[in-house]
């Protein structure tokens, strides 16, 4: 009874971000640069192999209006602290901006 009921609860919780990506869709995007100003290595994907997509969450300080934001993200290779990335800034019909790592 309890894995049932878990396993609703999950599948309930994967339909409303679903139904939340709907509700608040992308209208633009806008490719930006940042600087990484600080690496925090997340657990290892199961899907990784070894020194290979490892998961990192990066603090990256935007160039064009000074913004710090995070961004989780799998990459081939780490970027180092300072160097310039680029990212994709999405934003979303209610306002909310999002980014995304652009692996160039």
């Amino acid at each position: 009874m309890i894995g049932v009921t878990f396993f609703c609860a999950l599948a309930l919780i994967k339909s409303i971000a679903v139904m939340e990506l709907q509700i608040n869709p992308v209208v633009a995007t806008q490719h930006v640069m940042g600087v990484v100003e600080y690496i925090r290595v997340k657990p290892i994907s199961p899907y990784a192999m070894v020194g290979h997509n490892l998961y990192y969450t990066y603090d990256v300080r935007l160039n064009d209006d000074n913004t710090r934001i995070w961004i989780d993200d799998d990459v081939e290779r780490p970027h180092l602290v300072g160097s310039l990335i680029p990212i994709e800034r999405q934003h979303h019909k209610h306002g909310v901006d999002t980014y995304r790592l652009l692996n160039r």
